[in-house]
């Protein structure tokens, strides 16, 4: 296949309005206040898009279509259950968070917990969930520019990286979250035309079924339906809870998203900006489950590799592709909904949805590469080390920890651990089970101690992180419970509830904050207290 004219000007229009936000706001980035939290400006309605732009990472636009590819219809739920998740985060965290209005993750558990050490312990999940974020992100990134540019896929990484590393570099969050904002409106168009195209070019959704039934007439059927799937996690209680806690806690305790409560005008705007983020990101899911239920049907049916190479299968070109382009590790399914698109043979459409995945891989990779040089360099090396360079000198010193998480991720990039969908889910566990009772506890529990949010953090991460790289490297799935093969755990999603229990426990038996911490930045901020 060759590179296209029309697909290339879809790229360089979207990328020029990228370059011109983070441009024109690099004066507005020059404040220390500014370039951590966007000096705490942003509407509902923008702070929403970007809301949704960061946390549907390519783990949605790549990944969950490739999961349906992979396993068939019965995995829509988990897309519109997200979804339906997301406004407990209203509940939980944004209001009191706003109210609070720290400028980094961790100030919350330094000032509630008593301790500046804090800020280094909940960074260590932290930046390990954040570099394999960024790393997913490239990686999505890199898939697309594959699409677009014809070109190896060490190639499209380090392009990705550079144009990441661009206008963070000198935009900071102000940049980031308007460059975001028109990033999660790009998703959401991208998909829903796509999706729209896919129904027309079958004459309707009963078409479409009708076609994808001939290809595969067990598509719409539960994985319990044939041998060969029975043991598919999606076919037990534990896909449902495994994922609805994968995904949706995490909506309401992940620094990527929580960070976008800090922004806003007034606790009213991070409110409002959860509805606009389920706004965006529900359309944009829809058109992700018709572009996923369709994928397989139009790859084995029209893509022209099919014919020109002999292939026989959707699978089989798409390994064709991963050794064609040179792309490394475990994410030749990711391209399967890119692989659909192509199948057209349309190239303004293929434009239109290179933009849109371009959009949500860059915008995630730009929320938690703030979050990342924040935590650095602000929280660890200054308020934790004592050093003055990130108070005298706060850009200057973020933009230096930018390069370091931008080097770092990309050297990974390169040779992916795993699909960007089950990346996703070892880094939300890891800071899920760790880092999300201590948060949401200490909002809501006077009786949450220092003493559990330490060990909790400690402990759980090293499960969770031992867990799930045993059962990868082991058992060959990272969804496999590390003690037992024929159990499944999405993502050894159970230490989310094991981290919950233990942190209970744990402040029951330790002592807690003082009266004056328990009421500042517990009772205080809660909603019903205003």
């Amino acid at each position: 296949m060759e590179v296209n004219p029309i697909v290339i000007l879809g790229a360089v229009a979207y990328f020029a309005v990228l370059f011109w936000i983070g441009w024109t706001s690099r004066k507005a980035s020059l404040d220390a206040a500014d370039f951590y939290v966007a000096g705490r400006k942003i509407g509902p309605f923008v702070n929403g898009s970007a809301l949704a732009a960061t946390y549907f990472s390519p783990a949605s636009f790549l990944g969950l279509p490739a999961f349906i590819f992979i396993i068939g219809y019965p995995f829509w739920w988990a897309l519109v259950g997200i979804i339906g998740g997301m406004p407990i985060a209203t509940l939980l965290t944004a209001a009191p968070l706003r109210k609070y209005a720290p400028t980094s993750f961790t100030d919350y558990y330094a000032d509630r917990y008593e301790s500046k050490w804090l800020r280094l312990i909940a960074g260590i999940p932290t930046i390990i969930g954040g570099f394999a974020y960024v790393i997913l992100s490239l990686v999505g990134t890199a898939l697309f520019l594959l699409a677009i540019l014809k070109v190896n896929f060490t190639v499209a990484v380090i392009l990705s990286a550079a144009v990441v590393l661009a206008y963070i570099y000198y935009g900071g969050m102000v940049a980031t979250t308007f460059s975001t904002a028109f990033q999660g409106i790009t998703m959401t168009v991208a998909a829903v035309i796509a999706a729209g195209y896919v129904i027309w070019n079958y004459g309707g959704l009963n078409g479409l079924t009708d076609a994808v039934l001939a290809n595969n007439a067990n598509f719409f059927n539960m994985p319990y339906v044939n041998e060969k799937a029975s043991h598919v996690f999606v076919s037990m209680w534990t896909g449902v809870i495994g994922f609805f806690f994968t995904w949706h806690f995490g909506f309401s305790a992940l620094p990527y998203t929580v960070v976008r409560f800090f922004t806003t005008q007034d606790i009213k705007a991070a409110r409002r900006s959860v509805f606009w983020a389920v706004i965006v990101g529900g359309a944009m899911y829809a058109g992700l489950v018709i572009i996923g239920t369709g994928a397989r049907v139009l790859i084995e049916t029209m893509h022209p590799l099919m014919q020109t190479e002999g292939i026989t299968n959707a699978v089989k070109l798409l390994v064709h592709m991963k050794t064609e382009y040179g792309v490394a590790g475990a994410s030749v399914t990711d391209y399967s909904m890119i692989a659909a698109i192509e199948a057209f043979q349309k190239p303004f459409l293929l434009a239109i949805i290179a933009a849109g995945g371009l959009a949500i891989a860059m915008a995630t990779a730009a929320g938690w590469t703030m979050v990342l040089n924040v935590l650095l360099g602000r929280d660890i090396l200054g308020k934790v080390f004592g050093s003055k360079w990130p108070e005298e000198k706060p850009v200057q010193c973020t933009r230096v920890m930018t390069i370091v998480v931008i080097a770092i991720c990309t050297l990974f990039s390169f040779s992916p651990p795993a699909l960007v969908l089950d990346i996703s889910g070892a880094a939300f566990i890891v800071i899920l089970c760790s880092c999300g009772p201590p948060l949401i506890f200490g909002i809501w529990w006077t009786r949450a101690t220092k003493t559990a949010a330490i060990v909790n953090i400690l402990v759980m991460t090293f499960l969770s992180c031992f867990s799930w790289m045993y059962a990868k490297a082991v058992h060959g799935k990272p969804h496999f419970f590390f003690l037992n093969k024929d159990w499944i755990t999405p993502h050894q999603f159970y230490w989310v509830f094991v981290g919950v229990i233990f942190f209970i426990l744990l402040s029951l038996v330790t002592k807690p904050c003082s009266d004056e911490t328990i009421q500042k930045y517990s009772l205080d901020i809660r909603p019903e207290e205003e």
